[in-house]
């Protein structure tokens, strides 16, 4: 019901057409034929295409038809009650189910107020500038009705520099919630006193693990299943140095006079929650980072966006045209992107996090950090 109610919102003009059809087969046929099933379509039309008032105007407009028709066919009066009862009945149930959905979208304005709210306390909105550094952030649930989702991202800025997170719960919906507030308190509890990422990264998979271990079951699955992808990021206090490290999570990308390539994480490390995969994990990878680029970190909702052939996005090939400096706008210009790209049909959350210092240089590869 609510793909065909979506559908028909597309085509505001089908029930006038409709009903133009109506009075078109009531003049090119025979008098015995009636355009009563048109008038009848119309009106279910209005109630799930549009308001309640534009759905009374078109019932009253094909009542209206009904009755001339009606009294012009000369079908005797059983036939023409007959006829009239049936447009009033369908009417109604028109009204009705109009009714029904103004009900029913009131209720999830509710709810999505409420899942909004409960979001931003969870999330709240980044400070723009951090340090050296312009932050911007966007997150855009796949659920609709409820906006909140397992995606995450948080900043601080701390006496070894600009850290930064963005991961991807497992789970989804409001069963999400609980495992992002941990994972987010964790990062802003650890991230000033851990002397490198290494360390902290080993601090939030505890924290993934004792919650899943220890309490009712806060990421809505199997414990066994319970696992973060994160993306730690570091960026020191002159902001010229990057560092790197990947728990599972898509690599973040650089953008810089117009261009975008994709940065090398490193060596694999198994997302948070399961490190006892594989305790020895890598150091984080060292880039210099050059005025005037921009670092954008996503969430694996905008890289497997598919479009109808069901090819993955790419940023590298297909953010076009890439804009120059502003986070927040290259923002913009991705989520566009993508949404052109899937046509607007998207069944995982995107979480992006972009920051950008001033200028122009080249970003050239350090290697691995030492501990």
């Amino acid at each position: 019901m609510d793909q065909g109610h979506s559908r028909l919102q597309q085509y505001p003009w089908l029930p006038p057409l409709l009903l133009v059809g109506s009075i078109g087969l009531e003049l090119v046929t025979p008098k015995i034929v009636s355009g009563a099933a048109l008038i009848a379509v119309a009106g279910m039309a209005a109630a799930i295409s549009g308001s309640f008032r534009y759905t009374l105007l078109i019932v009253a407009v094909g009542l209206g038809l009904t009755l001339i028709s009606a009294v012009e066919a000369h079908h005797g009066y059983a036939s023409a009650t007959v006829q009239v009862a049936e447009i009033v009945i369908a009417s109604a149930l028109a009204l009705a189910v109009r009714r029904i959905l103004d009900s029913q979208s009131a209720k999830f304005s509710v709810v999505r107020s409420t899942a909004e709210q409960l979001q931003r306390a969870v999330l709240p909105p980044l400070p723009k500038i951090v340090g050296p550094m312009t932050v911007a952030c966007r997150y855009e649930a796949a659920n609709t009705v409820a906006r909140i989702g397992g995606d995450l991202y948080a900043v601080e800025e701390t006496p070894f520099g600009l850290r930064m997170l963005i991961a991807d719960v497992r789970g989804k919906g409001l069963g999400a919630v609980s495992a992002v507030s941990i994972i987010v308190g964790a990062f802003r509890e650890r991230a000033e006193s851990e002397v490198d990422l290494v360390g902290l990264s080993e601090r939030l998979d505890r924290a993934v693990t004792r919650s899943a271990e220890h309490y009712a079951d806060p990421f809505g699955i199997n414990v066994e299943e319970a696992f973060v992808t994160a993306l730690l990021i570091e960026i020191d206090r002159l902001g010229t140095t990057l560092r790197l490290l990947s728990c599972g999570h898509p690599a973040p990308y650089l953008v810089q006079d117009g261009e975008v390539r994709q940065l090398d994480t490193g060596q694999a490390t198994p997302p948070l929650g399961m490190r006892d995969l594989a305790p020895d994990t890598g150091g984080p990878q060292v880039y210099d980072f050059p005025t005037g680029a921009t670092l954008l970190c996503v969430t694996d909702g905008v890289t497997e966006s598919r479009n109808a052939d069901g090819t993955f996005y790419n940023p590298v090939t297909d953010l076009k045209p890439v804009p120059d400096r502003d986070p927040e706008q290259l923002i913009g210009a991705l989520f566009s992107s993508v949404g052109r790209w899937t046509k607007g049909k998207r069944s995982d959350d995107m979480a992006v996090l972009a920051v950008a210092r001033d200028g122009a240089d080249g970003a050239v590869p350090r290697g691995q950090a030492t501990a």
